[in-house]
């Protein structure tokens, strides 16, 4: 399931590529993906130049001259890769939009995801109720953002309307760099836990980022990052060693998703 990092690199990638160009068509091929009906995207978008693209957590949004928006969540998986001119999408191809110079982008879906448009002055309930990006703060806010809160913390931080972004791929290499058990209850951490967190959920997500992302996941271009599970400590390691401390890894039940402990270094 692409997280921030690959969102941010593929916005990246499509701000360095999209602006000026101008729509000729979008062909859809899974309609139950859109917010709305597709003619909407028929009559809307084409003529419409692309002004620019950023992040948004999990999802990545396209700027249009006229305020139109184009909002992409690949759910749990799929690819957004843009085509050049004369080359062919591919037919698992879920939605192709195609600009006046013949170049353009698609998107496939291993499963569900969104295409949605949001017309200017519309709002996004999916978007607008996001929690804030971690990497845009501080840890004065990051603090802050944790008091009051009950429960345990990895659904705290998979919970995107608490923090945006991180999934279960990620967080378990997070959990580990900040030597907490993913359900160890939110008031119990200490100040010195809540600042480890906040230091590994930067510097997990930005290695990832600066490595193009992960080696499981496509970027705009079509190449795969550099970001794999050798730079995970215990995460997906069955019957593992932990590198720090020579323990076995535990794979346990964290509510509706599993996780990989060290169960030395992560104890409860």
């Amino acid at each position: 399931m692409p997280e921030l990092p690959e969102l941010v690199v593929i916005a990246e990638q499509m701000q360095q590529t999209l602006p000026g160009k101008e729509v000729a068509s979008v062909t859809i091929f899974q309609p139950k993906c859109l917010n709305r009906p597709e003619e909407d995207y028929q009559r809307y978008l084409p003529g419409k130049r692309v002004l620019g693209a950023r992040p948004l957590g999990k999802w990545v949004e396209l700027g249009f001259q006229g305020g139109d928006r184009l909002l992409v969540n690949l759910g749990m998986g799929g690819e957004v890769c843009y085509f050049k001119k004369g080359e062919e999408p591919p037919e698992k191809s879920k939605w192709i939009l195609t600009f006046t110079d013949g170049t353009g982008f698609f998107i496939t879906l291993w499963w569900f995801g969104y295409m949605h448009l949001v017309r200017k002055g519309e709002t996004h309930p999916m978007t607008d109720t996001l929690g804030p990006d971690p990497l845009a703060m501080a840890f004065d806010a990051f603090n802050k953002l944790l008091e009051g809160h009950r429960g345990s913390i990895k659904p705290f931080l998979l919970n995107q309307k608490c923090i945006r972004g991180i999934g279960n791929f990620y967080i378990q290499e997070i959990l580990f760099q900040a030597g907490l058990h993913p359900l160890k209850e939110i008031p119990c951490l200490s100040k010195e836990e809540k600042k480890r967190l906040f230091q590994a959920i930067r510097r997990v997500l930005e290695d990832s980022i600066t490595l193009g992302s992960s080696s499981y996941e496509l970027d705009f271009f079509g190449a795969k990052g550099r970001y794999g599970l050798d730079r995970m400590a215990v995460a997906y390691r069955e019957d593992g060693v932990c590198p720090v401390c020579g323990s076995k890894t535990e794979k346990i039940k964290t509510g509706s998703t599993a996780q990989f402990i060290c169960i030395q270094c992560q104890q409860l």
